[in-house]
């Protein structure tokens, strides 16, 4: 039996899972599709969805004091008087308006206003926070699976090490002991390997969660973790970070604390309404000859003094100033955030290009040594600790991606972007990769 042979009956079961993802559900599953499908789904969204309908329908509702308000009255009475019984129905239609109340109708319209911009910012605040998590989720799903091919080509090099020490036990010219470490080398492989199959498991079973999937669905994701694409300078994620809604609530907050501020004038100030009436009564008796009654009437408030209003302007203006410096904190934390998430970017980047380098110099240890090894010039030692390297370099690089790219999606979540990070859809050759 041949060593393509066995490498087929070991691995295939193990290819099979990679690339036999059923087919039916169309084409693959891109990053776009993935986050547009879950914004569509997820609870957080819809609920915060609900959050700015309500905050709409009660900003709406602050017209009610700038429109008259109309009552209408009934009422039916039996009296007994002396013995006589009387019936009376009583009936009136009243309307009242609000000509002057000093800005308190205005202040409660602007306050709601602002409430209902710090419900819009919300909804785009959780809208990047599932953005974020669907990104991050997608990257270490496809970085996963790519970990486990890597395992996979792991166990392949362990099986070739194997079969070179048995060739040459069988041939007298290397020890018992080559073909036991190279065979425990072999199983730690497979026992990796195993530990990556249910962390892809895993990895995917998050992704299709926050998709609103099933946990065991399986569906093709298009995409890839390299090449890396260009990095924007850092002052223009910074520009972008004054703009999250976090830093335009606290500006809200800064509003509604001036409208509050303006609103404690209005008990300093008279308050002017006017009132017409129309009232019918019809019964018995004494109520017979009851005439209708029409009032129209013109009435005047003014609050002379009250302790209270004078304290109350008095914190509203505290209020103001303390709105006015938790904005410029909020500003200074996500300037800084955006700051030291670029810097993550700038480091994972270069954590990229140390690991391609790594992976080529193990790359090339492990090809020396295995030929050293065949010729009788290297130990078994040396193989499997070159070996051993370069399994590690191989999954150390695809974890630097991953570090990248999850970098990349929290820049771009610090920024308060809603752009998507581009995943790009072919993978680029890679140097002296062992297949």
């Amino acid at each position: 039996m041949t060593l393509k042979t066995i490498r087929t009956i070991l691995f295939a079961p193990a290819f099979l899972i990679l690339i036999g993802w059923p087919t039916a559900s169309g084409s693959a599953l891109t990053l776009q599709e993935a986050v547009r499908e879950g914004l569509q789904v997820h609870p957080a969204v819809a609920a915060a969805r609900r959050d700015w309908e309500a905050a709409k329908a009660q900003w709406q509702a602050t017209l009610s004091p700038y429109l008259p308000s109309l009552d209408w009255t009934a009422s039916a009475e039996e009296q007994n008087t002396g013995g006589e019984r009387d019936h009376v129905e009583r009936s009136s239609l009243s309307m009242s308006y609000t000509i002057f109340d000093g800005g308190r109708r205005r202040t409660e319209r602007d306050v709601a206003m602002a409430q209902l911009d710090q419900a819009r910012l919300t909804l785009r605040r959780t809208r990047l926070d599932v953005v974020r998590d669907i990104s991050a989720a997608f990257v270490q799903t496809l970085a996963a699976q790519q970990i486990l091919k890597e395992r996979i080509l792991q166990v392949e090099d362990a099986a070739t090490d194997l079969k070179v020490a048995q060739g040459r036990y069988r041939l007298g010219v290397a020890l018992k002991s080559d073909v036991l470490q190279a065979s425990v080398r072999l199983e730690e492989a497979r026992f990796e390997k195993v530990r990556a199959e249910g962390d892809w498991n895993k990895a995917a079973a998050e992704l299709w969660s926050l998709l609103g999937r099933p946990l065991k669905g399986r569906s093709e994701l298009a995409g890839s973790l390299e090449p890396l694409p260009p990095l924007a300078d850092r002052d223009h994620f910074l520009a972008l970070s004054e703009k999250r809604p976090v830093v335009l609530n606290a500006e809200q907050e800064v509003k509604a604390a001036q409208s509050r501020k303006q609103g404690t004038t209005a008990p300093f100030l008279p308050t002017v309404s006017a009132q017409a009436s129309y009232a019918a009564t019809h019964g018995s008796g004494i109520y017979e000859s009851v005439d209708d009654e029409h009032q129209v009437g013109l009435t005047a408030t003014w609050n002379l003094f009250r302790l209270d209003k004078f304290y109350d302007r008095r914190a509203a203006s505290y209020q103001l100033h303390a709105s006015r410096a938790r904005l410029a904190d909020r500003i200074r934390q996500v300037r800084l955030e955006c700051h030291n998430r670029y810097e993550d970017v700038v480091t994972a980047q270069r954590s990229v290009a140390a690991a391609q380098e790594a992976l080529r110099q193990s790359l090339h240890n492990y090809r020396q040594a295995l030929g050293e090894y065949r010729v009788g010039k290297g130990s078994i030692l040396a193989l499997v600790q070159a070996e051993s390297a370069l399994a590690a370099a191989r999954i150390r690089r695809v974890q630097s991606l991953e570090n990248y790219w999850i970098a990349r999606i929290e820049l771009e979540r610090a920024a308060g972007s809603e752009r998507i990070v581009a995943l790009p859809l072919k993978v680029s050759p890679q140097r002296g990769e062992v297949r």
